[in-house]
């Protein structure tokens, strides 16, 4: 556990503000935001499935390639 009494009174109101600003960013439900990573991970993958294709027995043959 902290020990604040140590501290002089100025530092313990500004550790005390700064725990209350994390609890209301990542507790708090009211103020509680998803992570912009997730939200973009989200997005693209909402992207790449309308690309979805079914590969299932597809080969691929170089030497047919280049003789196109």
């Amino acid at each position: 556990m902290i020990d604040l009494q140590i501290l002089p009174q100025k530092a313990q109101t500004e550790l005390i503000d700064f725990y209350q600003f994390l609890v209301q960013r990542y507790v708090s439900g009211k103020t509680k935001k998803k992570s912009p990573k997730l939200s973009k991970e989200k997005n693209t993958g909402n992207f790449f499935d309308q690309y979805n294709v079914d590969l299932t027995g597809f080969k691929f043959n170089r030497d047919e390639l280049y003789e196109r």
